[in-house]
């Protein structure tokens, strides 16, 4: 058996590279637009699979000793360096997986109608008892050992996010009362749940408004976490109607009367492009480099306007440590619509475990 296990992931290697060709090729055949919201999903999910590795490494003395012999190249990380949990590399971070989530419950929205319950049913499914990937006992095992500073050391398997539990918490079955998000919840899940529904319902009729809102406050009300999540939602779905010729800055004027704090966050953000700041410094000593809203906010649109590429940004985030993988779903969302699907590296999505399964779902979700 042993012999048939080492070859399993070369054979998987290959199996992904044969099929991944055809759901690229089926893509190019779609119009632009509906190309740039596969992109989003994909791109996402791509620089997140890169940066997961290396998620969570605070200290950035450890984490530039990691990365010694490829500084150029840290992306998809041959070793788990995460402190909370150990993952495979080439798997995704419970960021993503909550747009996965969700691509599941648009996939299956009967003539493409929004429904919230399915939404949420969705998530009970992929995180709730009996889900087969995430273990809320092993977390919370973790937790009380760290309180005690008796960590040994990263969980391994998926690491349940604190957004999802208190969701799980407050949804109760369906017998909670809305909203369902934790008003002490700072962190980007929100807005990772919503990018389907952005992709999905971007240049129609739909009150992407009052969806994105319902969305985002399933996993947080505190308001910094929801108005960041609403913009970060308009400025991905600008970039889908618009392309490579969206102004990022362009948002300010749109949202400075609902939204003058997200303003506020994209002056700081200019203010260090203005300065040449490099983009670990911005991160670790202005913006902040926790999973926290404005910072992680302010670090991927800051990692997207210094760079050229796709590659070049997500690098960059990843260099700068700390909670990489939230600042790399808003990277690559924002790069995938920017750039196009021709825009993300083909080995990169090879190198991503589950992308024909994502690629698929995509297609199904928004053609």
């Amino acid at each position: 058996s042993s012999g048939i296990n080492a070859e399993w992931p070369l054979r998987r290697d290959v199996l992904r590279m044969s099929k991944l060709p055809q759901l690229l090729e089926s893509v190019k055949k779609l119009d632009e637009v509906t190309q740039r919201k596969i992109a989003v999903i994909v791109g996402a999910a791509v620089a997140d699979a890169a940066a997961r590795p290396l998620h969570w490494v605070y200290d950035i003395n450890a984490l530039q000793r990691y990365i010694d012999d490829v500084q150029d190249t840290p992306e998809f990380f041959h070793e788990s360096k995460s402190p909370f949990y150990t993952l495979p590399t080439g798997e995704n971070s419970c960021y993503f997986d909550i747009a996965e989530a969700t691509l599941n419950a648009v996939t299956s929205f009967k003539n493409s109608h929004y429904s919230y319950i399915q939404i949420c049913n969705e998530l009970v499914k992929c995180f709730g008892p009996g889900n087969p990937d995430y273990d809320m006992d092993a977390r919370q095992k973790y937790m009380e050992l760290r309180k005690r500073g008796e960590v040994e050391g990263p969980i391994i398997g998926k690491w349940f996010h604190g957004a999802v539990i208190k969701y799980l918490e407050n949804y109760r079955g369906g017998l909670g009362a809305k909203p369902f998000g934790d008003k002490n919840i700072k962190e980007t899940d929100g807005f990772c749940a919503n990018l389907p529904l952005i992709c999905k319902y971007s240049g129609s009729d739909a009150a992407i408004d009052e969806i994105s809102l319902e969305v985002i406050q399933t996993f947080s009300t505190w308001p910094t976490s929801v108005s960041h999540g609403v913009v970060a939602s308009k400025i991905v779905g600008h970039f889908i109607e618009t392309g490579a010729d969206y102004d990022i800055m362009d948002i300010k004027t749109e949202v400075s009367e609902n939204y003058p704090e997200v303003v506020r966050s994209l002056d700081d953000v200019e203010d260090c492009i203005k300065k040449d700041m490099d983009h670990t410094r911005a991160v670790n000593y202005v913006f902040g480099s926790p999973c926290y809203n404005p910072g992680s906010f302010q670090g991927a649109i800051h990692a997207l306007l210094t760079s050229s590429s796709f590659e070049e940004a997500v690098r960059k985030t990843i260099r700068a440590g700390g909670c990489n993988c939230s600042r790399a779903v808003f990277i690559g969302a924002m790069a995938g619509a920017k750039l196009g699907i021709d825009g993300i590296p083909k080995d990169w999505m090879s190198k991503t475990n589950n992308i024909e399964r994502i690629l698929t779902k995509a297609i199904k979700a928004f053609h």
